[in-house]
């Protein structure tokens, strides 16, 4: 394989594989195999194995693997956010057998698996210093149309950002206050050209996922006590276990440090332990971040005309 690639055949979906590789989807029986080459992907480990068995049986996506000689050698997950927009990730190969464009092969299969489902896009999230990575999905066809920052902190101790306040300070001068079900499609129309939605393009971020907003998505928000006004800005919130996230923050200059420390105190007051926030690449919008305790890790999130 590699460089000396063999005939290629008709994959799934409309794939295509070099012989003897076989790309084919995953079942329970391959999650032994799987988890044995994804535990330790990066210094923090990974979350493929505590998630694997979950995305075997969930129907909005699929996992497929690269099996040559019985031995399952890579994998790779697409999912449908909705009934035009795909999520790809989860793109994992066995280290001795990387360099063989074995997860290009995964790609082309399950791109075409999204496509045969009505999909229009596929998108995907990179951290910048992820340069391999970059350099594979850029051969793909992939091409950056955002960059979105993860601002995260703990609640409660000493900040290791030497500008924030690690949490010794009073209470923000504006509250949250959360905001009722008849506002919602208001705050979700202005998103898309919003000061901070639009070098998003007016996706939002699902868990580690974005798609397009919808006024579904902030109804359903504001349903769960998870949408808030705060002065004149507005964010989309959620509470995971020990984790309080914001999956949107639409704010101004002015406003944005205040927004920000409202958030952290109503992030303690229900008793979460780590607080994170989902922003557009703007130096007013990082730096109130910065100033606020947070450390920030940038990705690209990256697009495929399907």
């Amino acid at each position: 394989m590699g460089r000396n690639r063999r005939a290629r055949e008709p994959g799934v979906a409309g794939g295509i594989y070099p012989r003897p590789m076989k790309i084919r989807q995953a079942t329970h029986a391959d999650i032994p195999e799987i988890v044995s080459f994804t535990t330790d992907t990066f210094e923090w480990g990974d979350y493929v194995p505590d998630m694997i068995a979950e995305w075997i049986d969930d129907p909005s996506g699929v996992v497929m693997v690269a099996e040559d000689n019985s031995e399952v050698i890579a994998l790779g997950r697409v999912t449908l956010l909705s009934d035009t927009e795909a999520w790809a990730h989860a793109a994992r190969v066995k280290p001795e057998r990387r360099g063989e464009e074995i997860a290009g092969d995964l790609a082309d299969v399950l791109l075409a698996w999204a496509r045969d489902r009505g999909a229009l896009v596929a998108r995907l999230l990179i951290e910048d210093d992820n340069e391999a990575s970059i350099r594979h999905i850029t051969k793909k066809g992939f091409r950056r149309v955002a960059t979105v920052v993860r601002a995260s902190r703990t609640i409660g101790d000493t900040s290791p950002n030497p500008e924030g306040n690690g949490g010794q300070r009073t209470p923000a001068s504006v509250s949250a206050r959360r905001v009722r079900t008849a506002d919602a499609s208001l705050l979700a129309a202005g998103w898309s050209s919003s000061i901070c939605g639009r070098p998003l393009r007016g996706l939002v971020g699902d868990g580690w996922r974005f798609r397009r907003l919808t006024d579904q998505d902030v109804i359903s928000a504001a349903r769960a006590g998870d949408l808030w006004e705060v002065g004149s800005s507005w964010a989309i919130t959620r509470h995971v276990d020990t984790s309080f996230d914001v999956s949107i923050i639409d704010t101004v200059p002015a406003d944005a440090i205040s927004v920000m420390q409202a958030l952290i105190d109503e992030a303690t007051a229900q008793g979460a332990e780590s607080f994170s926030m989902w922003l557009a690449d703007l130096e007013w919008l990082t730096q109130a971040a910065r100033s606020a305790g947070c450390d920030l890790f940038p990705s690209g999130i990256w697009i495929y005309s399907l």
